[in-house]
Formats: structure tokens, C-alpha cells, sequence
């Protein structure tokens, strides 16, 4: 624990904003983020040792307190750091401030306990924080890796997200839509005659659809039959989706109105995106790296469930929620300055790529 408290001081004086190192001598590092493949494997157990290795990182290098700083303890903290980081440490010079850094660090964590701070609830958070990451990093993390996901399992996902590795030519397109075919014929000369600021400013303008005339008649990425890149924009119209995809280049204009329902749009090419198919061999990576992190979650899941029914925990009693208060917000409308009180939140009320080819799009 005197470790976890170590690490947690750290992170905390270091986000304070206290420079407990001069030029050039190293700081603490705080620890890694476990929730990423390819921490730093662990210091090798003294068990796999010689004795005659044992002894030699049982050497004592510095004592603050009953702290003892060892060559084993000094090698640990240098391996943690990354390959180029380290090898600066070939230097004697080099080393020798990084052991006065552990030296300071240790001097001003004894500082802190005398002064109570082990106590301190930030303290207190940070150091449970640290244990758990150092549990889910021993438990899960090192347990199961990423080159650990079987090929067939790879294939599997593979096989069953085609969606996710093949993907249809796509086109980008902008529309000018008006009421009749007289009026987008009028409209035509100087439609194709504008650049592409222009032609989105004409959008704004003139078009009469409230889904894309803000945004300058764009109606983003989408397939031959109108199908969105993005599932949460709307379908594009068949007729419009053919008019883009007998246009050649970017920037060119359809010759003729298209008719939409009752309407008549004028449409310009703006992008394009050649399809795309990923083999097996490209997606691996980034299937086992999801398959890992699946697996990693459920089984948290699971320790985490299991957790609850060892501690015959209580089922938690969320109605009383409704009785916390939040700090209200201070209002643009009534300046900077800090507004006191509070507000109730009721629970039932929440608050409010592959190559491709496009035209610059105008803000």
C-alpha cells in the first residue's frame, strides 16, 4: 500500500502544479492507462532470480526513512520508462539525478504523511483508484492479450460484419431545390456558373428544402440508391443519387433539373469515395484489438457481478437521487459572474476515411 500511496502522491502533486525537480532531473511518471493494450510487463518475480542476482538488487542505494531505495527498485523505475527515455540513463550523470529524483520524492511523501495527507480523501481516492488499476491490470490485462484472440474468432467477426470491411462507391453531392422546372431552368446558367462558395451561397438562398439549405444544399455522402454514409442522415432521393453518379468530376452540374416529388433541384458533384473491400489480413488488427476488449469488458463485468453477490450487496435505492441538488450554471444572458444556489434534476428529464476526392467545402 505504501507503494499505491506512492504512485497516488505523485499524480497529485504533479497535477497541482508542484515542481519538485529542476531542469533536467526526471519526475514521476504516473501510471499507465490500463485500458490500453501493451503496458509495460511487469518487473521479473524474485523468484526467477539467482541469488546471486537477489543480492545484488537487494544492494541498498538510498534510505529515507524506513524507505529503503535499491538497485532493484532504481532499475524497476528506469524499465518502466520507454526504450528511448532510457537510454539516456547509460549516462552516470544522468543517473545519478534520477536517483536524487527518487530521493526528493521520497523525502516530500514523508512530508505529506507527517502532514496528514495520507488521510485526505483526494489522497484516499487516487490511492483506491491506483488499486484498482493495478488490479484490473494484473487480473485481466496481463491474463489475456491481444495476440491471445484466436485466428477463428477473427474470422468469425469477419464474416459475420461484412458491412464493416466493404463499403460501395459513395458520391457527394449539393442541390438547389425549387418549386418548378421554370424556375430551375432560369436558375441553371447561374448555378453551374458559380464556384463552389457560390453555389452553396445560392443554396442558401433559393432552395426551398429545410433539411439541407442551411448547410448549403449538401446532402453528404451516400450510394447509388440514395443510401446515407451515415445512418442518421436522411435517404437521398433516387433521382438525385443517379444524377451525381452520371456526373464525372468534381465540381461538375447536372445539365437538366431532376425532379423531386412535386419539386425540381439542381445538382452539383462535390465528392467522391471509390469503394472500398478490406481483406482478412487488413481487418485482424483491429478485429482482435475489439474482440480483446470485448472479452476484457465482460469479464470485468463478471468479476464485478460476482463482486456484488459475495458483499450481499443492497440493491441500491436510485429514488433517492431525486433529492440531490447540482450547482446551477452561471447564464451567458447574466455575464461571468458566479450565481449561488441550487436546482433539483428530476430523473425522468435529461439534458438538452478511405482516399477520396472532394471540393472544398465553404463554411
Amino acid at each position: 500500500m505504501r507503494r499505491v500511496f506512492g504512485l497516488s502522491l505523485a499524480s497529485i502533486l504533479i497535477c497541482s502544479g508542484l515542481a519538485i525537480a529542476q531542469d533536467g532531473e526526471p519526475t514521476p511518471t504516473p501510471p499507465a492507462d490500463p485500458t490500453q493494450p501493451g503496458q509495460a510487463a511487469p518487473a521479473t518475480p524474485e523468484v526467477e532470480r539467482s541469488p546471486e542476482e537477489v543480492a545484488r538488487r537487494a544492494r541498498l542505494v538510498a534510505r529515507v526513512g524506513e524507505v529503503r531505495i535499491t538497485v532493484g527498485d532504481v532499475e524497476d523505475a528506469i524499465n518502466e520508462q520507454s526504450p528511448f527515455v532510457r537510454v539516456r540513463y547509460r549516462d552516470p550523470q544522468a543517473l545519478r539525478e534520477f536517483v536524487d529524483g527518487m530521493v526528493r520524492f521520497e523525502l516530500l511523501a514523508r512530508a505529506a504523511e507527517r502532514a496528514g495527507l495520507d488521510d485526505d480523501p483526494e489522497v484516499v481516492h487516487a490511492t483506491k483508484q491506483n488499486a484498482v488499476q493495478q488490479l484490473i491490470r494484473r487480473d485481466f490485462d496481463e491474463r489475456i492479450t491481444v495476440d491471445a484472440i484466436p485466428q477463428a474468432d477473427v474470422q468469425a467477426y469477419y464474416d459475420a460484419h461484412p458491412e464493416e470491411f466493404n463499403s460501395p462507391e459513395l458520391r457527394r453531392a449539393a442541390h438547389i431545390r425549387v418549386a418548378t422546372r421554370e424556375e430551375a431552368e432560369r436558375l441553371m446558367a447561374e448555378a453551374r456558373a458559380a464556384d463552389t462558395r457560390a453555389f452553396r451561397e445560392l443554396a442558401r438562398e433559393r432552395s426551398t428544402d429545410p433539411e439541407t439549405r442551411l448547410r448549403g444544399g449538401d446532402l453528404r455522402y451516400f450510394d447509388d440508391q440514395g443510401r446515407p454514409r451515415n445512418q442518421r442522415d436522411p435517404q437521398v432521393d433516387e433521382g438525385l443519387a443517379r444524377a451525381s453518379f452520371a456526373l464525372e468530376n468534381i465540381g461538375d452540374t447536372a445539365g437538366e433539373p431532376v425532379q423531386v416529388g412535386e419539386e425540381w433541384s439542381i445538382v452539383r458533384l462535390t465528392g467522391r469515395r471509390p469503394a472500398e473491400h478490406r481483406t482478412i489480413e487488413q481487418a485482424a488488427p483491429t478485429i482482435r484489438l475489439r474482440l480483446w476488449r470485448q472479452n476484457r469488458q465482460g469479464g470485468i463485468e463478471d468479476f464485478v457481478a460476482q463482486l456484488r453477490r459475495d458483499a450481499h450487496l443492497e440493491n441500491v435505492d436510485y429514488d433517492l437521487l431525486r433529492n440531490i441538488h447540482l450547482d446551477e450554471p452561471a447564464r451567458e444572458d447574466e455575464g461571468n459572474e458566479e450565481r449561488g444556489g441550487v436546482v433539483s434534476v428530476p430523473m425522468n428529464e435529461a439534458p438538452a476515411h478511405p482516399t477520396e476526392v472532394e471540393a472544398p467545402q465553404a463554411e
